[in-house]
């Protein structure tokens, strides 16, 4: 029985009209009536003034919209949207989303639940095991459209993002690649999720795994970028800054282990100057010369690698992942010469100049 159609069962009863007497009045059949009242019709439109007069009730009450009623109605729909990812029964909380969004057109996060779950329910057992597309193919267009209504109209960028990520979802497992990743090059950048992600969700084999790397790589500069912040600028004996230097250079050495560092040279070369003014404010000279002649060593490398153009890592992790040189701003000095100012002018390696090696280190 529709909402409705109980609703005008209860009123009838309530002012003492039998279905033929109603159904006289309204100058339709009973049967008409008995099949409001099971659910298998609803009432013409120009007939709810009429129905309002004899059931001695406002339209609001007979549609369901009157504030008590309508309230109760919502929160129930509230509670069962909340976290219906987490639901088990996908089949049964279809059937209240699609009434939820029935009874509010307009909700956006409805139409989110409902599109959520037509993806969920199109991977019904007759899908898994090989039967008709059919069930698939149309829980997938209607999820498509529920999104998209949420994605072109509603205010709320969050809501709209969520939707988003769904029209991935649906173009990716509805074997329409180009569209998904259409659409994944729309998914703005924001805490939780990138559009590197949605991308991720669209590609397949050698291009995939490149991508994979390339984020890879991304969250690795992230990484050393932090922990540089904690120890750039900071006392360099500070057990804090020595052992973000240490962490970083741990990072870096674990992902790429054959020490085709491309990049992260430059990362390194910072590290080990770290470490040699650390050893330096500790009168460790020997130690703070090692380090240093390893800052220059990955200053070479880098400068040696910005002017190759694009190069391959040969790491497991990033073996598939390019970094193309020929898009970075050229320095207007080497890195190794840029090294060897900041030797010759920083005071913390004052006591380290009358050394020969030195200044064998600071010689071009």
């Amino acid at each position: 029985m529709n909402n409705i159609g109980k609703r005008i069962k209860e009123l009838r009863k309530k002012n003492d009209l039998t279905q033929e007497k109603l159904a006289d009045f309204l100058g339709v059949t009973y049967q008409a009536v008995s099949k409001w009242e099971t659910g298998i019709a609803s009432p013409d439109l120009s007939l709810i003034a009429p129905l309002t007069r004899l059931l001695r009730c406002t339209a609001d009450e007979l549609l369901g919209l009157s504030a008590p009623e309508t309230d109760e109605r919502k929160a129930y729909f509230d509670r069962e949207c909340f976290e219906y990812w987490k639901k088990d029964d996908h089949d049964a909380d279809y059937l209240i989303a699609k009434q939820a969004v029935e009874e509010y057109p307009d909700n956006f996060a409805y139409l989110n639940w409902l599109a959520a779950v037509e993806y969920y329910t199109a991977f019904d057992d007759g899908y898994r095991s090989g039967g008709s597309l059919d069930h698939f193919n149309e829980r997938i267009e209607s999820s498509l459209k529920h999104y998209f209504m949420v994605y072109e109209n509603c205010p709320d960028e969050n809501r709209r993002n969520t939707a988003l990520w769904g029209i991935i979802l649906d173009y990716k497992y509805s074997w329409r690649p180009e569209e998904a990743k259409k659409y994944a090059m729309l998914y703005p950048e924001y805490d939780g999720a990138t559009r590197a992600d949605a991308l991720e969700l669209c590609l397949e084999g050698e291009e995939l795994l490149a991508h994979q790397q390339e984020m890879i790589s991304d969250a690795l500069a992230k990484l050393c970028g932090k922990l540089g912040n904690m120890w750039t600028f900071a006392n360099p004996a500070d057990p804090r800054t020595i052992a973000a230097v240490k962490a970083e250079k741990a990072v870096i050495e674990a992902i790429i282990p054959d020490g085709n560092y491309l990049q992260f040279n430059t990362y390194l070369l910072g590290i080990h100057e770290e470490l040699a003014a650390a050893a330096t404010l500790e009168g460790d000279f020997d130690t703070a010369i090692s380090e240093l002649r390893e800052a220059k060593k990955f200053a070479a490398e880098s400068d040696r690698a910005r002017t190759s153009g694009k190069q391959y890592y040969t790491c497991p992790i990033l073996d598939h992942f390019d970094y193309d040189y020929s898009d970075c701003r050229p320095f207007e000095t080497s890195e190794v010469g840029y090294l060897i100012e900041r030797l010759n002018e920083y005071k913390i390696y004052a006591p380290l100049r009358d050394r020969d090696d030195f200044k064998k280190l600071t010689a071009e």
